[in-house]
Formats: C-alpha cells, sequence, structure tokens
C-alpha cells in the first residue's frame, strides 16, 4: 500500500502560513502522528485506569504498581537503546514500537471479551506500552532534531504541545462518551487504533537521515560513553537531577488523581473527562506562552516558573472538596499542574537537545531518561503505598510541597 498517496496532507497546508515549520511536509506528517497519539493517550489515560478501579477494583498499592510498570521500562531499556539508536535509522524504530503499543492496547477488550481481564495483564499491557515510549519515543526526539534542526526546536517542541493540547481537550470528551457508551476497557481500542494510525503517518515520512557511524566499540562501552557525556556537562547534569525529581512527583501524583477523583470525590467518568479537559487547556496555554516567557524571563527561569507552577497544582488538587464545585475546582489544579508542566517540558527538551552532538544524541536522549524516569516507579509505588496508609489527600498535599522544594533546589543547580 503507497501510505504516502494516503496520508497526502498538502491541501492542509494551505491553511498554515508561510514560514511556519507546518509548511515543512515530514514534520507536519510527524506533528499530526504526535497529535493522533494524544488523542488516543488522552482516552487511555482515563479508561486504563478506570478499568483497574471500577473493574477489576484496585486499590491505591495497586494502582501504584500498574504506574510504575509504566516508567519501569525506562529503568530497564533506556541506556542500551540510546546505543541501539545511536547505530539505527530512527523512523524504522518509531513505526515498529507504535505498532507494539497498537497491539498492547487490544489486549485489554479481547481479555474482556474472553473474560480474563486481571491487573498482572494491566500491568504487562502498561508495561509494552511503556518500552515504546521508551525506545520509540527517544526515536522520535532525535528524528524531529534531524527534521528541523536545532535552531527550530523550540517552535518545533511548542507546536508539538500545543497539538497534543488541543487533541487532550478533545480526549477526555471523547474518552467520556466512549467510557460511558462501551465501558472502560472498550474505549482503549481507540488508543490502539491511534498508535495505528501514527505508524502509517510516520511510515509514510520520505526524508535521508543523518549517514550513522557505526561503533565498533562494545555495547557497555558506548553506554558509558553516554553516561560521562551527560554527567560531565554540566547542563545536562542539572537537567538529569531536576528531571529525576519532577518525575517522581509527577508519577506519584498520576498514581492516585484518578482514584481521588473517583472515591475521594465521587466523580463519574464523565466528570473527570472534563476535569482532563481543563487540565488540557492548562498544557495548550503553558505551550503557546512558553516563547513570550522565554523572552521575559529567560529559558532557564521558565523551566523553574514550570515546575513551581505544577507543585502549586499537585496542592491545590488535594484540598478540592466533594460537592458541587469539585469538578471546577478540580479541574482548576489540573490546568496548574499541565500548564507549569508543559512550559517545563518545552525548553528541558529543546535545551538538552541543542548542546548535544548528533553523533551522541541517542545516548544523550536514553541516558537522560535512564536518570530521570528511573525515579518514576519508586514515585508510583511509594504514593500508592502511603495513601493506602496515610490517606490519599494527605499524599497528593505532600507531593505538591516536595514539588516547590524541587523548584527551588533546580533553580540553585541551573544558576550553578
Amino acid at each position: 500500500m503507497n501510505f504516502t498517496a494516503l496520508f497526502n496532507l498538502t491541501p492542509l497546508k494551505a491553511l498554515v502560513p508561510a514560514g511556519s515549520l507546518l509548511r515543512n511536509k515530514n514534520y507536519f506528517r510527524m506533528w499530526i502522528a504526535a497529535t493522533v497519539s494524544v488523542l488516543g493517550g488522552s482516552v487511555s489515560q482515563l479508561a486504563l485506569p478506570l478499568t483497574a478501579v471500577q473493574i477489576l477494583h484496585a486499590s491505591a498499592s495497586q494502582m501504584g504498581i500498574l504506574f510504575a510498570c509504566g516508567a519501569l521500562p525506562f529503568v530497564l531499556f533506556s541506556l542500551p537503546a540510546g546505543v541501539w539508536l545511536d547505530r539505527n535509522r530512527k523512523r524504522a524504530v518509531i513505526v515498529g514500537f507504535n505498532l507494539l503499543g497498537c497491539a498492547a492496547l487490544a489486549a485489554v477488550p479481547l481479555a474482556v471479551m474472553f473474560d480474563v481481564l486481571s491487573m498482572p495483564l494491566l500491568y504487562a499491557v502498561d508495561f509494552l506500552v511503556g518500552t515504546g515510549f521508551c525506545i520509540g519515543g527517544s526515536a522520535a526526539q532525535i528524528f524531529i532534531t534531524q527534521l528541523v534542526g536545532r535552531e527550530r526546536l523550540v517552535e518545533a517542541n511548542s507546536k508539538q504541545a500545543s497539538a497534543t493540547s488541543i487533541a487532550g481537550l478533545l480526549g477526555p470528551v471523547l474518552a467520556g462518551m466512549l467510557v460511558g457508551w462501551l465501558g472502560a476497557p472498550m474505549a482503549v481500542t481507540l488508543d490502539a487504533l491511534a498508535f495505528l494510525v501514527a505508524a502509517m503517518l510516520v511510515g509514510s515520512i520520505r526524508f535521508r537521515e543523518a549517514a550513522l557511524t557505526v561503533s565498533k566499540s562494545p555495547v557497555l562501552v558506548d553506554m558509558g560513553e553516554g553516561l560521562r557525556f551527560v554527567w560531565r556537562h554540566p547542563l545536562l547534569r542539572a537537567f538529569a537531577l531536576m528531571a529525576a525529581m519532577f518525575i517522581f512527583l509527577v508519577d506519584g501524583f498520576m498514581a492516585l488523581y484518578v482514584l481521588y477523583a473517583t472515591r475521594g470525590l465521587h466523580l463519574t467518568a464523565s466528570q473527570l473527562a472534563v476535569v482532563n479537559a481543563i487540565g488540557a487547556l492548562g498544557a495548550l496555554a503553558g505551550a503557546t506562552s512558553v516563547h513570550r516567557l522565554n523572552r521575559q524571563l529567560g529559558k532557564h527561569a521558565v523551566i523553574v516558573f514550570g515546575l513551581a507552577l505544577t507543585a502549586l497544582g499537585f496542592i491545590a488538587y488535594s484540598q478540592v472538596p466533594q460537592g458541587a464545585w469539585a469538578v471546577i475546582l478540580a479541574g482548576a489544579a489540573m490546568f496548574l499542574v499541565e500548564a507549569g508542566a508543559t512550559a517545563y517540558t518545552v525548553n528541558y527538551l529543546a535545551m538538552r537537545q541543542m548542546v548535544t552532538p548528533d553523533a551522541m544524541l541517542g545516548r544523550m536522549t536514553t541516558t537522560m531518561r535512564f536518570l530521570s524516569v528511573s525515579a518514576a516507579p519508586l514515585g508510583s509505588a511509594l504514593s500508592g503505598y502511603c495513601a493506602d496508609r496515610f490517606g490519599i489527600s494527605l499524599v497528593l498535599a505532600c507531593l505538591g510541597f516536595g514539588g516547590l522544594a524541587a523548584a527551588l533546589l533546580s533553580r540553585w543547580m541551573i544558576r550553578r
């Protein structure tokens, strides 16, 4: 099948201003693929935890383990994946791992049909999807750098964030409708289809990647070189420590926020979809304002500001009371969380790519992910464990205050 003809997006470019990155047909396809992926992901972000909570009656500890499984591949595979990516073409890797995500998520509705759904199965699904994000997502970051060049990375990441924010607005509404109509497990099907479409879009890109300089060194030697490069670079070292703190806290929050909404605030799936949609508005606000904030405050200051804003959102979410205003107040808290996280991420990703030579991009990207995301399983599992013993609201508040401390520490590390 001729995927290039199937995904002929040229007519849409007439709506794009001259000089925009979206005029680049290859980047345009990557942009659409990312948007489709987030649209599907925002459905499973609601549907997968609800499947665990509503059908399997998962505890807070089990929810913590579920989110930990999604982050575990970053601990296991990041370092060898970096060496592998530096030795292989990135486009094929992106396509392959999108197909892996599609197959993994399709197992959830099939398990319901054959009455074999279980928490271990959901753990396995989240692990495989996380593996796709670990390796395929790293390949996508490198591929975009090659498509647009380092000088336009902030613009590229900002456009990616804006598009995914818009998809995030539509996704929760769609998720609420699908969960109500089909049930949470069957709604996951949409995310599986999104992975398939994204794979086809990336597969339709025609772009000659930079020539590979294949190292003849053993894998362990190249892995060590990647670690040394990151640790000896002052900015990358500070970013790795900062990201580890951020991801530890964010994954702890994400492991509990659905559980708190459904059992603490007694929100329905449709109401939780509204909360997520308001949060997506925050992500859009963060993405569209990051250029202006960078000019006014500087990229480093915006990174710290984003961390602090996210932490304030955690605290606000923990204090939302039950009642008629719960949806609006929870949505406002998620607005802060998403706005801060997006402002932080756009600059963080662009700046680490800017300071890295092409030959080290794969190892740098996956080494940074290893050093930072390794904290995620611990954050989600520990948050779930503590929530079972001390209460969800208290743990969410503690994550917020920890985030404010992390923002202050990050400011000190970056200034050094």
